[in-house]
């Protein structure tokens, strides 16, 4: 093994077929036993760790993540590997998303209309005795028109 480890300094169409059938072993290995989830975790971090220490350029974003952010992640992936959703569950995803714009584009159209009508409509004395602007003598934007806006 230290043989074969030694000679792994520059890659060649062999070394890539040595790691490959490596790979292919720890596989088969891997699907004839049943690990826990503690098991599977270190293995998956010294395997994460050995792909670090390759320094490649193919890999630098994921060599950022440390510590927590990189528990976090694998925790992430774990749980969408399990939790897989089925199309019922995403069209009601998507129903909803869908109701709630729906919601808000009518909340967003009733509160415009409202206030056109209030700029509209006569408004009572009290509201209009704050004039701001003055367009002629009777007439002007006032702080009601401003709210309304």
């Amino acid at each position: 093994m230290n043989e074969e480890i030694s000679s792994f300094k520059v890659p060649s169409e062999q070394n890539l077929r040595l790691i490959e059938d490596k790979l292919d072993d720890l596989i088969i290995l891997l699907s004839k036993t049943s690990l826990d989830n503690n098991t599977i975790r270190d293995l998956q971090d010294k395997f994460d760790s050995a792909l670090r220490a390759t320094h490649s350029t193919a890999i630098q974003p994921y060599s950022k993540l440390t510590g927590k952010n990189n528990k976090m992640e694998g925790d992430l992936d774990q749980l969408l590997f399990i939790n897989t959703l089925d199309i019922k569950s995403q069209r009601k995803h998507n129903a909803f998303n869908v109701l709630g714009h729906i919601i808000r584009v009518i909340i967003a159209l009733l509160l415009i209309l409202l206030g056109f009508g209030m700029i509209i409509m006569p408004a009572p004395p009290y509201f209009e005795m704050f004039t701001l602007f003055y367009i002629n003598a009777d007439d002007g934007v006032t702080i009601m028109d401003v709210i309304s806006l």
